[in-house]
This record gives structure tokens, sequence and C-alpha cells, in this order.
């Protein structure tokens, strides 16, 4: 497959060929590629961890604070709806600080985020959760984005290898919390990620960079440009995909912990594996994509993977027994895994230089399918008094998502 650098050729803010348009001129690199991408690989792991942390935690914190279903799903909802607003942050501030400091800046947000987590009630817990969900906001879509500007061979397997490092910490995280947690307590567990955000935010705000190029801010859009572009042919469908895709992802990491702790014979038990499990194959999907990349097209493997995971989510709703969990969290978790880094190259690839302002809208729309989805799992496992039955909607989504896939393919998405 041929190079893209759909972000390379034209900046979107009238700068010269060449110069990368998420990059603003005052944030010049004089870094190797190759350091890029290691910095970028690194502080994924850490957001990995970060991001799936809630999942993990959760029954620790159903005990802690005696949560309902419905409060512990508000979680999620407090973390994805400050991605949300991190999103339409970046889309403000990006153009203007560059990615190094807005990057330093997310990683400052994780260190608050963190350093007071555990220290007092439920309602606080959810404002600190709020904010390293706008830290999130801010970094994932800037990594993701930052990916398809750096050389690369093939820009979707590309993504595809930095995702990878993201499933490593989402990996990492459950053994972290068991191993971690009962010595350190939540306070000191959390106090320990917020030291590790500031030393990450020290190497962005150290990162050399030359300065004293006036800044070109992005002009103001109307709403007919904004339509204009949504009309392209595969905009909407892939509009609702990155919606239902974040939301299924966080829904099915999320209550998986919680549901295997309510299984018969397992209430007692120290940790849980299914969240492990689910992120593992996770990982291993997304580090498989660039090699089946080689022989499917995106739009098969997109499918195919769509297809696994439903077959998946379902199994996981019904099972009764830990191994039917494992089994069922596994096939989700490799359907599910190549569908986020391919969805972020139709972006690049549909929008071109247009993604740069666009992108906010897309990643903000995955933001809110995050804080949405799992929270409609709690009210409807609160409701009916049983967590299967919520479970029971990741399954329902994902067949969904098939069908706006299909759109798509009816209306031609790049190559």
């Amino acid at each position: 497959m041929p190079d893209r650098r759909p972000f390379s050729s034209t900046s979107a803010t009238g700068g010269p060929p060449g110069q990368p348009i998420f990059t603003p001129p005052t944030d010049i690199f004089v870094v190797s590629p190759r350091a890029e991408w290691a910095r970028l690989h690194i502080g994924f792991v850490y957001i990995g961890i970060v991001t799936i942390l809630l999942g993990p935690l959760l029954p620790y914190l159903v005990r802690q604070w005696s949560l309902s279903d419905s409060q512990a799903g508000f979680l999620f909802t407090a973390e994805y709806s400050g991605g949300v607003l991190g999103n339409l942050l970046t889309g403000l501030f990006l153009p203007r600080l560059g990615f190094s400091k807005l990057m330093g800046f997310a990683f400052l947000a994780f260190a608050i985020g963190f350093s007071f987590l555990g220290a007092g009630p439920w309602t606080l817990a959810c404002l600190l959760i709020f904010v390293y969900g706008v830290a999130l906001g801010l970094s994932v879509p800037s990594t993701n984005l930052r990916g398809t500007q750096l050389p690369s061979a093939n820009t979707a397997a590309a993504v595809s290898l930095l995702n990878f490092s993201w499933g490593i910490g989402a990996v990492l995280c459950p053994f972290l919390i068991a191993a971690f947690l009962p010595s350190l307590g939540l306070r000191g567990f959390s106090s320990s990620l917020s030291v590790l955000a500031l030393l990450f935010a020290g190497v962005y705000f150290l990162r050399p960079t030359t300065s004293g190029v006036p800044i070109r801010l992005q002009p103001k859009r109307s709403l007919e440009i904004w339509l204009g572009q949504l009309r392209k042919a595969p905009a909407v469908p892939l509009l609702v995909l990155f919606f239902f895709y974040v939301g299924v992802e966080t829904a099915i990491g999320g209550w998986a912990a919680a549901y295997e702790k309510r299984l018969p014979g397992m209430e007692s038990a120290a940790w849980t594996l299914a969240p492990s499990v689910f992120y593992s194959f996770l990982l291993i999907g997304r580090g498989l994509t660039p090699l089946v990349l080689r022989r499917f097209s995106q739009m098969s493997l997109s499918a195919g993977g769509l297809l696994c995971a439903v077959a998946g989510a379902s199994v996981l709703a019904v099972s009764q027994t830990p191994f039917a969990l494992h089994v069922g969290a596994a096939a989700a978790g490799l359907g599910l895994a190549p569908q986020y880094p391919l969805y972020v190259a139709w972006l690049a690839d549909t929008f071109r230089e247009d993604a740069n302002w666009l992108g906010a809208l897309y990643f903000g729309s995955a933001g809110l399918g995050g804080a949405v989805i799992p929270w409609l799992v709690g009210i409807i496992a609160y409701h009916t008094d049983s967590l299967r039955a919520g479970l029971i909607l990741p399954a329902a989504v994902i067949a969904v998502m098939i069908l706006f896939l299909l759109r798509m393919h009816r209306r031609r998405i790049p190559a």
C-alpha cells in the first residue's frame, strides 16, 4: 500500500506545502521521527493504563462507596464527558500551542485528577475522574492524529501499532491494580499515577522546539462549511461508528470485572481476569492488524472483526461460568481490535487537510459514546436487577455497527 500522509500536503492555516497541519509553525521539531514515535508509544502505554482504570477498580469502588449499578455507571460518564470537553479544547488550543505543549498540559491534568482520587466521597471522585477525562480528550486524539503525520509506509498499520502500545497499558492495568492496590490503597496508587504524569509533562514541556515564527490561527468556519464536509460520502456513518465503538469497548472492558465478581463462587476472589483477557486479545488483534492488512482489505477486516465481536459480546452477556465469560471477552476483544485504528485512518483519508478541524467532532463523538453506553448498561442493570441484561446492550450495538459499516461500503470509502 502506498505511503499515505494526509496531513502533509498543505497546511490548513495556509502554510507552505509539506508543513504538517496538526502542528502550528511555533512547534518545529528538531528530533528524529524515530524519537518522536518512541515518545508517542511510551506515552500511549500510560494513557492505556489510565483509560481503563475504572473497570478493574469498579468492584473496589462499589464496595467502598456502596454504589448502585446506575451510580457506578455514572463514573464512566464522568470520565468520557470530560473526554468530550477535552476534544473540544483540542480543536481550540492545538493550533495555538502546538502538539508538545498541549500534551504537557494534558499530563498536568492527569496529575491533578489523580492527586486526590480516593481522598473524599463519591461526588469528589466524579469531579476528579472528569478532570482526568479531560486529559484523555486532549491526549488521545492528538496522539492518534500525530501518528498519521509521521513517516510510515502504511498509515492504518502505523496507527494500529500505536494503539498496540495503548493496549499494552490496558493489559497491564488490572495486574498493576492487583499488585499494588492492596499495599498502597487507592490514595497511594492514584498518587503514583500522578507522579508519573508529572514526569511525562516535564518531558513534553522541555521538548526541543524553535520559536519566533508568527502563529497562523485557523479561520472561523460557518455551519454551512461544516455541513458541506459532513455531506461527503462516508462522513455520517463514520461519525456514528466512532460513537458506538468507544461506547462498546468501554462498556465491555469496564463492566467485565463487576460481572465476573457476581458469578457463582467468584464473590471472594481477590481480583478478576476478564478485563485482562479482553484487553489482551484487543492488544493481540492490534498487533496482528498490520499483517492481516497485507492480505485483506480494510473493509473486509473491519466487517469480519465486528462479526467476531458481536459473537463474543453475546457469549459474554449470557455466560454463567468464568470460562465462558473469558471466551466471550477474548472474542470481543479480538474482533474490536482493528476498528478504531481503521476509523482514524479513514478519517484522515476522507478529509485530508480538513481532518485537522473536523477531528474534534469525530473524537468528541467517540468520547460521547464512552459517556453514554456504559452508563446505559448500569441503568439497565439497575432497573432489571441484572447486570447480564445490561450487557446485552453492547452486543446489540455492535450488530448495529455492522449496518453502518455496510452503508459506508456502499458509499465507497477510501482504500
